[in-house]
């Protein structure tokens, strides 16, 4: 018990002086595109042609994205717009070919959440009526 008292001002010297308040994220390049979280990731994942996993991924995505765009209405349009598909539905291998032609012509997009752009690309083609 001694040594350990000894050894306590060893301790605090070494430890920082300002510990990080807060753990960082991971940056862009160590995060993961199987998670999803940005435009680049939806370019990545669903553009995927050979990769029967990441397929999958990106339809399941586009299926959780499609639910929250049919019970949820945007609170802020002009940044995150709602869309309005055809009432007989958007089958999502068509939502897929949508969303990849707009990563297509957005070029500039990537780094916004990947929500954003599947919207943004959504409504390009399928905007609300007023009122609706």
């Amino acid at each position: 018990m001694k040594r350990l008292i000894g050894l306590a001002p060893l301790l605090i010297a070494a430890a920082p002086a300002n510990p990080p308040i807060v753990v960082e994220r991971a940056t862009e390049a160590e995060a993961s595109p199987l998670l999803m979280n940005s435009i680049n990731d939806l370019r990545t994942v669903c553009g995927e042609r050979q990769d029967v996993a990441k397929q999958l991924i990106c339809v399941s995505w586009l299926n959780g994205a499609s639910q929250i765009n049919a019970r949820f209405r945007s609170l802020s349009p002009q940044l995150v717009p709602d869309f309005c598909p055809p009432a007989e539905g958007l089958p999502l291998g068509r939502q897929r070919d949508m969303l990849l032609a707009w990563l297509a012509a957005n070029p500039r997009e990537g780094l916004d959440p990947s929500l954003v752009g599947y919207r943004r690309a959504m409504a390009a083609s399928f905007p609300c009526k007023a009122g609706g």
